[in-house]
């Protein structure tokens, strides 16, 4: 049974047309998708969610009457009218910049046409002109065919779990036996996990931009291996191992451990049974 919602139509900018949209039944998920940084970022690491990945995996197809529905090749016409359009948007923006329509002009146009996360502030005509660009040749694909967004990650068979707009692919407990045991295992330090992410960011706050996204990756990734290192540092002295060129004192500093804590867990590594095929 689908999950109920509440559906409209509302006009894309970029497709300059009217488009279905389905709010989310859980107040979870639409708290989680309008914040402009985690909205695509893993709930328990660092990495993209599955449904951010989906989103960027664009298709294009086109289903003539009576027949099959087929994929849409990206001709050099498709490119030729995207270059024009992005082109003269690029000219209007810089009028815009010299005042000629006004002073809020290059703002909406920014807000308008590109992705302001994405832009880190540099809202430079070069800057403008690069996303642009991609948007406008998404949209001329577009007119020329149905713009899709996939319903299951690339690779992934049919029927497959649908994309989680909560977790990763190595996080989602539905996608695999190793990414539930991967849930199970970081699941339990959530609320640790975010008390690190604020630690990082109140020490840090001098140092990062908060409207950058990379920033928001940094922190995520610093804290989930700090937390990682507190709770199960043999993981990350195996990695580190197999690096060959760290001495037992260098991997102690690099995870903030005593040499005998490391020295101990190496020896546990060293005894375990070795699988056997």
């Amino acid at each position: 049974m689908a999950k109920p919602g509440t559906a409209r139509r509302v006009f894309d900018p970029l497709l300059n047309e009217l488009v279905a949209e389905r709010d989310t039944s859980s107040d979870r998920i639409r708290a989680k998708l309008t914040d402009a940084y985690d909205w695509c970022l893993c709930e328990l690491c660092w990495r993209s969610t599955e449904y951010a990945t989906a989103v960027g995996a664009r298709k294009f197809f086109k289903r003539p009457r009576r027949e099959n529905a087929h994929a849409v090749p990206l001709t050099d016409a498709i490119r030729v009218e995207a270059q024009k359009e992005a082109d003269a948007l690029v000219a209007r923006y810089e009028r815009a910049w010299k005042g000629e329509f006004g002073p809020y002009e290059p703002g909406r146009m920014v807000a308008t046409y590109c992705d302001i996360v994405e832009m880190r502030g540099d809202c430079s005509v070069e800057a403008f002109r690069e996303h642009v660009e991609q948007r406008a040749l998404i949209a001329a694909w577009a007119r020329h065919s149905n713009l899709l967004a996939v319903t299951r990650l690339p690779g992934q068979p049919k029927g497959a779990a649908k994309p989680s707009k909560l977790y990763c692919e190595a996080h989602n407990p539905r996608r695999s036996d190793e990414a539930r045991r991967a849930y199970q295992r970081d699941k339990r330090f959530a609320p640790q996990y975010n008390e690190l992410i604020e630690k990082i960011w109140t020490a840090q706050a001098g140092n990062l931009l908060a409207w950058d996204i990379e920033a928001h990756v940094h922190v995520k990734r610093e804290a989930y291996r700090q937390l990682q290192a507190h709770k199960s540092p043999t993981r990350l002295i195996d990695d580190l191992l197999a690096q060959g060129t760290m001495s037992q004192a260098e991997i102690a500093r690099r995870l903030g451990v005593s040499r005998q804590a490391v020295s101990a867990a190496i020896k546990r590594r060293s005894q375990k049974p070795m699988a056997v095929n």
